[in-house]
C-alpha cells in the first residue's frame, strides 16, 4: 500500500535540496495532513468557498513569509519556497495558487521594484498573512498578447486616473491591493509605455465580479472594472512607462513555481489512482495485475518524476543567478501537461468512481486544465523555448 506523499523525503528524487529543506517539506506535509483534509478541500470546491481557515492556519505557521526579504519579516530562500510549494500543491491546489500569487509573484515584484514606503506598507503584513494581493494584467482582448492591454493610466498632477477592465484576475475578492498593469504612454512599441500601479481594492471606482469557471472554485477568478480610479503617483511600482520589462523579469520565477505546484498535484492524483487500483478487485484480482492499468500507472509515475527533476533543475539555476527562461518554460509546460495527463488517466483507472465527486480525481481533472492556460499558455511556453533554441540560427 502506498503511503501519503511517498516522495516527501526521497533524496534520490530531488538532488537539489539540503537536509533542512527536506525536514521543512516533511513538517509542511504533516501539518497539511491535519488541516487540509479531503472533506474540507471538497467542501470549499463544491461551495465556491474561500479556504479562510486553511489560509489562516498556514499564516500562523509563518509560511507566507517564505522567500520574502528578512527586513520585512521574510525568511528562507527561493529553494525553500520550491521545497514547500510542491507540498502545498499536493494537499490543495487552491492553497498553492493563492500562496504563489501573493508571495512569489506580487510580493516578489514589490520587494524588487517598489519604493521603500510601499514595501513597508505591504510586505510585513504579507509575511504575517494579513495583507493580500491580486495581479491585474490580462484583459479580454489581451491574454497571451498581454502587452496589447488597453487599460489607461492618465497622469493628472500627482495622481494617476485609471480606466479599464481586467479579466481572469485570481483572488481579487480577498485582495487588499490590486497590482495593475496600465498604459501610461502611447508608443509605437506596445511593450513600452506600460506601468505597474498598486491600487487599494476599496478605492472608489473599483468593482470586482467573480467569473464562474470549470475549476479553481475556492480561489475565485474575477473581472475587475476600473472607472476613474484615482491613486497617488507614489503608488507606482517600479519605473513609470517601464512596467513591461519588470513584469517579464519575474515570470521565470512564476513558471518554475507553477511547475512545482503541478508536480505536487499530479503526485496526489497518482497516489489516489494507484491506491485505488491496488484495492480494486475485478475478475478475482487487483486491477494492477492488468497490463492496461499497470502501464498507465507506470507512465504517470515516470512523467511526474521527470517533471520534478525539470522543475528543481530550473529552480537551482534561478537560485544560482543563471539565466533560465528556457528551463522555466520547459518546466512549466511539461509539468502542467503531465498533471493533465495524470488526471485524465487517473479517471480512466478509477472508472466511474474517478468521474464521481466523492473522489478528488474529477477535481484534479478540472484543476489541471487551468495550469495549461494561465501563467502563459503552454503554446506560448513552446514559442519561448523555440525562440531560445533557434533565434538567429
Amino acid at each position: 500500500m502506498l503511503t501519503s506523499h511517498t516522495h516527501v523525503n526521497n533524496r534520490d528524487l530531488i538532488p537539489y535540496l539540503n537536509d533542512t529543506q527536506f525536514e521543512f517539506r516533511d513538517s509542511v506535509n504533516r501539518f497539511l495532513e491535519k488541516h487540509a483534509s479531503a472533506d474540507y478541500i471538497r467542501e470549499c470546491d463544491e461551495n465556491k468557498k474561500f479556504p479562510k481557515e486553511l489560509i489562516e492556519a498556514v499564516s500562523k505557521q509563518g509560511w507566507f513569509a517564505v522567500s520574502l526579504p528578512e527586513e520585512y519579516g521574510g525568511i528562507g530562500s527561493h529553494m525553500d519556497m520550491m521545497a514547500m510549494l510542491e507540498i502545498l500543491g499536493y494537499h490543495s491546489v487552491a492553497l498553492s495558487r493563492y500562496w504563489n500569487m501573493n508571495v512569489n509573484m506580487i510580493g516578489g515584484a514589490i520587494a524588487r521594484f517598489a519604493s521603500e514606503n510601499i514595501k513597508q506598507m505591504t510586505l510585513p503584513g504579507l509575511a504575517e498573512g494579513k495583507t493580500f494581493f491580486a495581479f491585474a494584467l490580462s484583459e479580454n482582448g489581451s491574454g497571451s498578447d498581454a502587452a496589447s492591454l488597453k487599460t489607461k493610466g492618465l497622469i493628472e498632477g500627482e495622481e494617476l486616473v485609471i480606466n479599464g477592465t481586467k479579466n481572469w484576475i485570481t483572488g481579487a475578492l480577498q485582495a487588499d491591493y490590486i497590482l495593475t498593469a496600465c498604459r501610461t504612454q502611447d508608443t509605437k512599441n506596445k511593450h513600452d509605455g506600460i506601468s505597474l500601479v498598486l491600487i487599494p481594492s476599496n478605492t472608489p471606482g473599483v468593482s470586482i465580479s467573480p467569473i464562474n469557471m470549470l475549476g479553481g472554485h475556492s480561489i475565485r477568478t474575477c473581472e475587475v472594472n476600473l472607472v476613474d480610479v484615482r491613486v497617488p503617483k507614489t503608488n507606482l511600482v517600479g519605473d513609470l512607462h517601464k512596467g513591461w520589462k519588470q513584469v517579464m523579469s519575474v515570470l521565470s520565477k512564476e513558471r518554475i513555481a507553477l511547475g512545482a505546484m503541478c508536480v505536487g498535484a499530479a503526485q496526489a492524483a497518482y497516489d489516489l489512482s494507484a491506491n485505488y487500483a491496488m484495492e480494486r478487485k475485478q475478475f478475482g484480482c487487483s486491477i494492477t495485475n492488468f497490463q492496461a492499468v499497470s502501464h498507465k500507472l507506470v507512465d504517470m509515475k515516470t512523467s511526474i518524476e521527470a517533471s520534478r527533476l525539470m522543475v528543481f533543475r530550473a529552480a537551482n539555476l534561478l537560485e544560482m543567478g543563471i539565466s533560465c527562461s528556457r528551463e522555466a518554460s520547459q518546466a512549466k509546460f511539461f509539468a502542467s501537461d503531465t498533471y493533465m495527463k495524470v488526471a485524465t488517466d487517473g479517471i480512466q483507472v478509477m472508472g466511474a468512481n474517478g468521474y464521481c465527486t466523492e473522489y478528488a480525481m474529477e477535481r484534479h481533472f478540472r484543476e489541471a486544465k487551468l495550469f495549461q492556460i494561465f501563467g502563459g499558455t503552454n503554446e506560448i511556453q513552446r514559442n519561448i523555448i523555440a525562440g531560445d533554441l533557434f533565434s538567429g540560427k
